[in-house]
């Protein structure tokens, strides 16, 4: 009998040794390690027998349920390719999504799924699958606002967790809180890795701080795995009601850095846990992390992932000396296949081996990787560059800001006229001319905010990161959602 896909090795290797422990935990349901296999198995033997392009494709547009998992995995097991559609997406969006993958059959609706997938067999053989078969479509913001999609080998995630298992040591014992959704790479990454390690892998029906709390306290959970904008959230909500979690052990955090400010609550609310933060992108997967035992600058995002060289070029593409900011390249066995369909001339690109999306830093001399921002997100100000991300991270050093969005407005002296965008920590503020300061000190000073504001709210994208296109359409269109700081 064939062996299953290499993807799927380790969680059908933890399913056969442990059929009875609880494998998925979503709301109402779990699923223990044998349930959840043999439904993956069924889907399996359905995607396989799936008539058109091969590796056939299949199309899910879910919230975070059980069902989410088992398509994926199942997919993996049959050799499919599966494509991942945000359930919050317009019309327009998903049929544009649908139109480019031309997905065999789309799982939209529990029920109908349910029904699908009990209709198939039970006992089929694992299929054969080689490990550099595509498995998944995932999509990624693109310069002009239509998401790109990217297209990941099942032998670049195997190299994935093999990586992650060095750095997070994640394993049978442990206990996984997913309270993100499961369509963006964090979260699915995250339960994959954790099925994968044979651990329990709870996942949260939508993202809820004072749910997320609760389970990580019922449930004696070891791993919380977030984003930056919810773990500000669960702490908010850790602070109102006095909680700490000694058994959290590790703190897994993507998608933006973490202020000093939020190191020094996640220490209060988890004293036992490690905090690891790490830079990546879907077409790149990981690329560096900084673990908080490693004393770790706070404007770095550490150092290279296991199995991961980092190089940073300049614009004619020799390698920059230490010091020197240019574009940031990778090369490792995680690496995406690139994009399928139109893209915007920007983002993935690969030359020998090493790859790249653009995002421009540079290595000081020990090694700490620093990021400035990306192509495309530089400001020309007073005829001189400045990368957004460069100036959030001196802003979100200050005691009294919690979070920071820097950005260009038009200005006729200036060209762009460099302008925050902030939220405060408390009721408390800075001045205009006390943020210039501040940043004056820390940075050259054409890099310093000639404009700031307030904004009352914090719009969110489907993977809970600050949604700055809002934002920039806030500050243009003069709404009252900002309010500026004189």
């Amino acid at each position: 009998m064939t062996g299953p896909a290499p993807l799927a090795a380790p969680f059908v290797a933890a399913a056969l040794a442990r059929p009875d422990k609880l494998a998925l935990h979503v709301g109402a349901k779990a699923l223990s390690y044998g349930a959840l296999l043999g439904a993956a198995r069924r889907v399996a033997a359905g995607v396989a027998a799936l008539s058109g392009e091969a590796p056939p494709r299949v199309a899910v547009q879910m919230d975070n349920r059980a069902e989410f998992l088992e398509i994926v995995l199942g997919t993996v097991l049959g050799g499919g390719i599966v494509a991942l559609l945000d359930p919050k997406w317009s019309a327009a969006q998903r049929q544009a999504a649908l139109d480019l993958v031309r997905p065999a059959v789309l799982f939209d609706d529990p029920g109908a799924y349910r029904a699908w997938r009990d209709a198939q067999p039970a006992d089929r053989p694992f299929a054969e699958v080689a490990p550099a078969t595509p498995f998944l479509i995932g999509f990624t913001s693109g310069t002009t606002g239509r998401p790109k999609a990217f297209i990941r080998s099942q032998a670049s995630w195997v190299a994935t967790l093999d990586a992650s298992r060095v750095e997070f040591a994640i394993g049978v014992g442990d206990g996984i809180l997913v309270p993100g959704p499961l369509v963006h790479g964090l979260g699915l990454y995250a339960a994959v890795e954790g099925l994968a390690a044979g651990a329990t892998v709870h996942v949260l029906p939508r993202f809820d701080a004072g749910a997320a709390l609760e389970t990580l306290d019922a449930h004696g959970l070891t791993t919380l795995v977030a984003v930056p904008t919810m773990l500000v959230a669960l702490l908010e909500e850790a602070g109102r009601r006095g909680v700490r979690l000694p058994s959290v052990r590790r703190v897994i955090a993507s998608g933006a850095k973490l202020a000093p400010v939020v190191h020094e609550r996640l220490a209060s609310a988890f004293p036992e846990a490690g905090v690891f933060e790490y830079y990546g992108a879907s077409e790149l997967s990981f690329v560096s992390v900084a673990p908080s035992r490693d004393g770790v600058p706070f404007d770095s995002v550490g150092r290279a992932f296991h199995g991961v060289e980092v190089q940073v070029r300049t614009a004619d593409g020799r390698p920059a000396p230490r010091g020197e900011a240019g574009t940031v390249w990778v090369r490792s066995a995680m690496l995406s296949d690139g994009y399928i369909g139109p893209a915007d001339g920007v983002g993935f690109r690969e030359e020998g081996g090493w790859a790249t999306v653009g995002d421009q830093g540079w290595i000081d001399e020990h090694g700490w990787l620093r990021l400035i921002g990306r192509e495309g997100d530089m400001l020309i100000s007073g005829g001189l560059n400045v990368y957004p991300a460069e100036v959030e991270a001196v802003l979100r050093e200050h005691p009294l800001v919690a979070e920071a969005v820097v950005l260009g407005l038009p200005d006729a002296y200036w060209g762009d006229a460099v302008t925050a965008v902030l939220w405060w920590r408390g009721a408390e503020r800075a001045t205009l001319a006390e943020l210039r300061a501040w940043c004056h000190a820390r940075l050259e000073g054409y890099k310093c905010p000639r404009r700031a504001f307030t904004a009352r709210d914090v719009p969110l994208t489907g993977s809970g990161k600050i949604a700055r296109a809002q934002v920039r359409a806030w500050a243009l269109t003069g709404s009252a959602a900002l309010e500026e700081i004189a």
